[in-house]
């Protein structure tokens, strides 16, 4: 059943024009194409609690059963061990589910 959602995600990351250039150009272009992904932001925190997360992403989908399953999959494993190799760390997401929106 296809349900709108969000999947948030904070992570670390190195802060390098390197990083930047592919996060923001293959690894969001392949974010783009996954299954039930309509949107994808990437921020940076400015401000927050003590310990904060360098980085925030937000990934609207569509279909989020086929959104998870995509990163479940070998793809998607592949995937984010790229982003571990190229300084991904300290990863947490959440799947949200649409309750109201304006």
């Amino acid at each position: 059943m296809k349900k709108s959602s969000v999947v948030v995600i904070t992570y670390d990351g190195p802060d390098t024009a390197e990083f930047s250039e592919w996060m923001d150009g293959p690894h969001y272009e392949e974010v783009r194409n996954t299954p039930g992904i309509v949107s994808a932001k990437r921020f940076r925190v400015t401000n927050g609690p003590a310990g904060h997360r360098r980085y925030l992403a937000i990934l609207e989908s569509e279909d989020i059963d086929a959104t998870i399953a995509w990163r479940d999959s070998p793809q998607g494993q592949h995937s984010q061990a790229e982003a571990n190799s190229r300084g991904v760390t300290n990863r947490y997401s959440v799947v949200c589910e649409l309750l109201h929106s304006v």
